[in-house]
């Protein structure tokens, strides 16, 4: 069995290993997909180390069929099924998890983090992970579908913390996979006209295919287009969906009373700081918000969208680089000039 082993100090491998023995309630899953996120980057990169158990095999963005199992398989699931894998497993006693955000369980321990990821041809889930229901049913749709899952229910989590059902306007910063997926994901909940910003060309029409009404550059007269788009009423809705405060600065001023900030992507090095004068969220009534991963009824709410067909997905899945290639995958996923880099186990 093939895996990618990332061994401190940075370190990555692809190794021949035994396919992991199955204890008591355990699952083995065959990967079919796996797909790069930015935290994938950045951990290879040696930016991120915050819970990263060395040595790992990343990956927590996948999707796999179901190989063999030591025990009942849950109630839905059964063995050849095509399934996604909430990677995440709380400990469901820490304040978190008690206040209904187990998504940021102090304790927890997740795939690609702590436990063996999707960067491997076979992946073991343990009984408790099992238990939990970390594995959701996802057949009909492409591997590559299912694996995107993952990322798009980090986008739900964050929408629905900002309340973006029904909202009039939305302003999505940012037009790459995670910006298309908020775009595709706020007019399945309902929002009445979006607007998307992105240097690139071919991101701003990939946003407008996606459902944006309106696409601009970045520029000195932006905010006042996008002012001008909704009559002078301004975004009820901003998304960072990308870590750069660029996302943010230039469009305060076109934002509307009441309205809500989602600082979704991640940010690393220097210059993160966001600058807001405090009267303006002051006077203005503004909610700040963050949005971290997804708890588990997210991911299923939105493995439901994609089984369904609601949200079509498939061409937001870039190319799939062979596992022996994984270092190819990750450079081509840093450069931005892909969709969603898979690594693909099997080739």
């Amino acid at each position: 069995m093939k895996q990618a082993v990332l061994h401190a100090p940075l370190d990555l491998k692809v190794e021949d290993n035994e396919i992991p023995a199955l204890e008591p309630g355990d699952v083995l899953l065959r990967v079919e997909s796996a797909l790069l996120c930015g935290t994938d980057v950045r951990i290879y990169e040696g930016r991120k180390k915050r819970n990263v158990t060395y040595p790992t095999v990343m990956g927590h963005e996948f999707s796999a069929t179901v190989a063999d199992s030591a025990g009942p398989l849950p109630d839905g699931i059964a063995q050849g099924d095509l399934v996604c894998v909430y990677p995440l497993l709380p400990c469901g006693s820490c304040v978190a998890c008690t206040r209904n955000h187990p998504n940021l369980c102090r304790n927890r321990i997740a795939f690609g983090y702590q436990l063996p990821g999707g960067f491997s041809q076979y992946v073991r889930v343990p009984a408790a992970a099992v238990q939990a229901g970390n594995i959701v049913p996802i057949g009909g749709v492409s591997p590559g579908a299912g694996a995107i899952v993952e990322p798009l229910a980090c986008a739900y989590n964050a929408q629905r913390l900002a309340g973006a059902a029904g909202a009039p306007t939305m302003l999505v910063s940012g037009c790459g996979p995670l910006g298309l997926m908020h775009i595709r994901l706020a007019r399945q909940l309902g929002v009445q006209r979006i607007v998307g910003v992105d240097p690139i060309a071919e991101r701003r029409a990939a946003a407008e295919a996606s459902g944006a009404d309106l696409t601009l550059p970045p520029g000195p007269d932006t905010a006042a287009q996008i002012l001008e788009f909704t009559g002078g009423a301004g975004i009820d809705v901003l998304v960072m969906a990308v870590g750069r405060t660029d996302a943010l600065d230039p469009y305060l001023g076109a934002l509307a009373p009441g309205a809500r900030i989602s600082v979704f992507a991640g940010f690393s090095g220097e210059g993160t700081a966001l600058e807001i004068p405090a009267n303006d969220i002051h006077y203005n009534e503004w909610t700040v918000v963050g949005a971290s991963s997804c708890r588990l009824d997210d991911f299923q709410a939105v493995a439901e969208l994609v089984r369904s067909g609601a949200l079509q997905v498939d061409d937001l899945v870039g190319t799939q680089v062979p596992i022996d290639d994984i270092v190819d995958a990750i450079s081509l996923a840093a450069s931005g000039r892909d969709m969603r880099v898979g690594v693909a186990p099997w080739a």
